[in-house]
């Protein structure tokens, strides 16, 4: 069992340097790449400076010099194009640094991008069409990483909204049927919002997923929002042990360094054999 840190969990986490020597300071030596970061000019030559530790790498990381919001299933061509690039990008970093896989978000139902909260402004485009855009992504990005040789995963997210795709149970069976090669990021704290929301049970969905979970993302909430908080007594953690995966990731958000300690030991303790 590894239990990783997302950078994206600590206080004021935008300088991704200070980041990673707190992390190490504390002997933490696994580390997911989170998605909130500054852009840095050579991350290849930061993350060499750290060659004791394992690291996976998530979604919209490295951040590029303009940000954007990443959409797989975007109509418009140039933000799809974009998006694209920072997989194959992240693909590439995963090949430098060995890391074991790559994960990422699914795409949205919309034209080009969702808001800065992933809050939905405009029209929705039809599903089918989404869709469509979707796996030509997905069949992008598996051919990249074929080629690199790393392991990429897809993320269920939480249905904040209609234009949220990969949500339901039925979803994830269509796209891992269609592609044997990709795995999941299952995110618990995702699947508690978007099975009270469409009315379906986390254990049917972990059924659905069944020997393709290649990490967990363990945060809690409120059944109702995205809250990212410290899961260390949620009833979450009791999913774990349904599912054959060894690669446990803490994500939640705004803690301080003593917060993420205190949390990894009581994951360690409670899943580490």
């Amino acid at each position: 069992m590894r239990i990783y840190v997302s950078t994206s969990c600590l206080r004021n986490c935008m300088c991704l340097p200070q980041v990673l020597d707190a992390y190490t300071n504390a002997g933490i030596r696994h580390i997911e790449l989170g998605s909130c970061h500054s852009y840095i000019e050579d991350i290849d030559e930061l993350l060499k400076r750290y060659p004791d530790v394992e690291f996976v790498i998530h979604n919209y990381f490295p951040p590029p010099r303009d940000s954007f919001m990443m959409n797989l299933a975007a109509q418009d061509k140039i933000i799809r194009q974009q998006s694209l690039n920072i997989c194959r990008r992240a693909i590439e970093l995963c090949s430098y640094i060995g890391a074991e896989f790559y994960s990422f978000h699914p795409g949205f139902r919309i034209a080009g991008a969702l808001g800065r909260d992933f809050s939905l402004s405009g029209k929705t485009i039809p599903y089918e069409e989404a869709f469509r855009n979707f796996t030509r992504s997905l069949d992008e990005i598996l051919s990249y990483a074929r080629e690199h040789k790393i392991k990429v995963a897809l993320e269920n997210l939480e249905h904040k909204n209609d234009a949220y795709m990969m949500t339901r149970p039925s979803e994830f069976t269509s796209v891992l049927e269609m592609f044997p090669e990709l795995f999941l990021l299952l995110d618990l704290g995702h699947l508690k919002i978007a099975s009270r929301r469409l009315c379906f049970t986390m254990e049917e969905f972990i059924s659905c997923v069944h020997g393709r979970v290649i990490g967990v993302h363990v945060h809690e909430n409120d059944s109702r929002s995205d809250l990212h908080l410290d899961p260390s007594k949620s009833e979450l953690l009791e999913h774990i042990s349904r599912i054959n995966c060894d690669n446990i990731i803490l994500e939640s958000k705004n803690m301080t360094m003593t917060e993420i300690i205190r949390c990894v030991d009581s994951l360690w303790s409670r899943f580490a054999s």
